[in-house]
């Protein structure tokens, strides 16, 4: 019975971690960037997963280290809001987009949302 459970338990883990692999293949600006232009809304939708994990990692990193702040999201900023951003700058930085894609989302955010003085 516990056996059971437990090979069960693994494979819906398997099953549901499968779908996000290509989020962590998303190591370039130029992977991103493909990915947030798709025509695919499930692309679309793992790339906005990566932008929104980037930002969970980044602000949790901050404040273990105490590092300086990249970026200040405004309480009123859609989700929709931020991922344009990101878009946008991937867009207009094509010279750049051979960077990490962690590195190229913290620039895109901090110069849509400075961080505050």
């Amino acid at each position: 019975m516990r056996l059971t459970a437990t090979v069960a338990t693994v494979t819906i883990l398997v099953v549901l971690f499968a779908g996000t692999a290509s989020a962590w293949e998303a190591e370039s600006g130029n992977e991103l960037y493909e990915l947030l232009v798709s025509k695919s809304p499930y692309s679309r939708f793992v790339g906005e997963g990566y932008i929104l994990g980037v930002m969970d990692t980044t602000h949790s990193l901050n404040r273990v280290w105490h590092l300086p702040v990249q970026w200040t999201i405004p309480p009123k900023v859609t989700k929709k809001q931020i991922f344009e951003a990101v878009t946008q700058y991937l867009a207009k930085h094509p010279e750049e987009r051979n960077q990490t894609a962690y590195v190229l989302v913290n620039k895109a955010l901090g110069r849509a949302f400075p961080p505050k003085k």
